[in-house]
């Protein structure tokens, strides 16, 4: 005899939601495969026997993989008279494939319900918010780095700031000529931190997605990098041929 009775579920996103309600096709956005989604909720309404129970959730991507779990974590149900919701928001996930999901919801480990959802992509903001496209706009520096263990680490490190996207160099060795990025070439998502407009303003601590270029990509990226440097390092057609054999340009783009 089944644990409970799945009586609604949705996966959707968190600005979605307050438009249009719990009702509302179940989309989640993300920037790009592989970065981190924007906020989403899981919503889900239970009837079971009063009582502790397990309780999960497993997001299932197109190729049929688990992508993300929420528990197994012992939850409290009000009895099979009334209507137990649970509803979880979700910052930490990623997903790797665009397209068709489906959320399994379990009690003591089976399946007892499903629904679908739609991970897509959604187009980068060309601007950003205005004190921050300032910030960038007026700094040469920023903190760029990971988060480990709950904690930032990261190195001031020099970029150029284009069209809503920031665009860094990283050396694939360690060199006292380049900076290298703590995370880079392999991270997915970065941490970006950087002052507003006057010295003794707050900080600005956003995540970022993070694309390494490549071909035509690389070039145009290096070619902004090389110009930012031409006044300190010589001339940007030396700078471009040495960072061609040693170097990872990255192009981050803000979570906000």
């Amino acid at each position: 005899m089944p644990a409970g009775e799945l009586i609604f579920a949705n996966v959707l996103d968190l600005r979605q939601r307050a438009a249009e309600g719990d009702l509302a096709d179940g989309l989640v956005y993300t920037i790009a495969p592989g970065a981190r989604a924007f906020p989403f909720s899981v919503v889900r309404d239970w009837k079971a026997p009063t009582g502790y129970i397990a309780e999960s959730v497993e997001l299932l991507a197109p190729s049929g993989n688990v992508v993300h779990r929420i528990g197994p974590d012992a939850r409290f149900l009000l009895g099979s008279m009334d209507v137990t919701r649970f509803d979880q928001l979700v910052e930490d996930a990623t997903f790797e494939e665009i397209g068709g999901y489906i959320a399994s919801f379990l009690l003591d480990g089976e399946v007892l319900g499903q629904t679908e959802f739609q991970v897509v992509l959604q187009a980068p903001a060309e601007k950003l918010p205005k004190e921050i496209e300032d910030g960038f706009r007026k700094s040469d520096v920023a903190w760029i780095g990971v988060e480990y263990e709950g904690k930032d680490v990261a190195i001031p490190a020099w970029f150029v700031y284009k069209n809503g996207r920031l665009y860094v160099l990283h050396s694939n060795e360690p060199s006292l000529e380049e900076q290298s990025i703590p995370g880079m070439p392999d991270a997915s998502e970065l941490i970006v931190i950087t002052r507003r407009k006057y010295r003794d303003t707050s900080l600005d601590r956003m995540r970022a997605s993070a694309r390494i270029l490549e071909g035509a990509e690389w070039d145009q990226a290096a070619a902004l990098l090389a110009d930012r440097r031409r006044d300190r390092h010589g001339p940007p057609a030396d700078a471009i041929k040495r960072w061609k054999t040693s170097c990872s340009i990255a192009e981050l783009t803000p979570l906000l």
